[in-house]
């Protein structure tokens, strides 16, 4: 009970100290003025202006979120770290997992915030032109709330061992190649093997290949969570889809915050 209670009252500090920021508002009315902006788009564009709107303004949920990600979720470790004012914090005494899951789900409240408020705008402008709110667009939404819990995660891993900078970079990282990563695995698949027999190009093309495979189990797999075309199209997705994905980014995100605690508890602040 005194765990949980820690848990909550750092969520909620998080979740308060993150509102009262400019970036995340920055972030969110950037994101607001593209989604507009993606009207325009679908006017210039020889694509239906209804597809333009859906694909543009689910990515820009996506890519928003990895900003507030980014700048609140490694800030605010980062600010407790440099500040000093964690020793006042692990004093008192709180636990440091739950120092780091209070921040996490603060945090990923703040992200849930920002993704409802972008979808509510999604919801604005397809009423404006007459276009569908249908059901692929909402299963749309929800993964791309799931895919920026695995992010948040590792900001969070990130933050507990190196700084502001290579945080951010490695973040961006992650999110770059766990939407590129079967596209990877393609062409390395493509590169080193012979489309005839199946053979490989060269010696140590199967290595190179069981590598890449490797790399691509490992790293989470964000591209299952991008729904923008399918909601473009109109396409639903199957319900277990959706449930399977949930607790895959749930227990991924499980995952990286052990780790993210078994580093944060060897850390020392001196």
């Amino acid at each position: 009970m005194l765990f949980l209670r820690e848990t909550y009252l750092i969520a909620l500090n998080s979740f308060r100290e993150a509102v009262r920021d400019k970036i995340p508002y920055v972030v969110l009315l950037s994101a607001i003025a593209l989604a507009a902006f993606s009207v325009l788009l679908g006017e210039w564009s020889v694509f239906d202006r209804e597809f333009v709107v859906k694909s543009v303004t689910v990515s820009v949920i996506s890519i928003s979120g990895l900003f507030i990600a980014l700048f609140a979720g490694i800030g605010q470790v980062q600010k407790e770290i440099q500040k000093k004012t964690i020793h006042t914090l692990l004093a008192k005494p709180v636990s440091r997992e739950a120092f780091l899951l209070g921040k996490y789900i603060g945090l990923l409240a703040l992200i849930a915030l920002q993704v409802v408020l972008l979808s509510l705008t999604l919801f604005s402008v397809l009423w404006a032109i007459d276009g569908s709110i249908s059901a692929p667009v909402i299963q749309a939404c929800y993964l791309v709330f799931w895919e920026l819990a695995i992010v948040l995660a590792f900001a969070i891993l990130f933050s507990t061992y190196s700084s502001a900078l290579i945080s951010s970079i490695f973040s961006v990282g992650i999110y770059l190649i766990g939407h590129l990563g079967n596209q990877i695995l393609k062409e390395v698949y493509f590169a080193y093997r012979i489309s005839e027999d199946g053979s490989f190009l060269h010696s140590h093309g199967e290595l190179v290949y069981d590598i890449a495979k490797g790399i691509h189990y490992i790293i989470p797999n964000l591209f299952r969570f991008n729904a923008s075309m399918q909601a473009a199209h109109s396409i639903t997705l199957e319900a277990s889809y959706i449930v399977w994905n949930s607790f895959y980014a749930l227990g991924y995100s499980s995952v990286v915050l052990c780790m993210a605690a078994l580093l944060f508890r060897k850390k020392d602040f001196v």
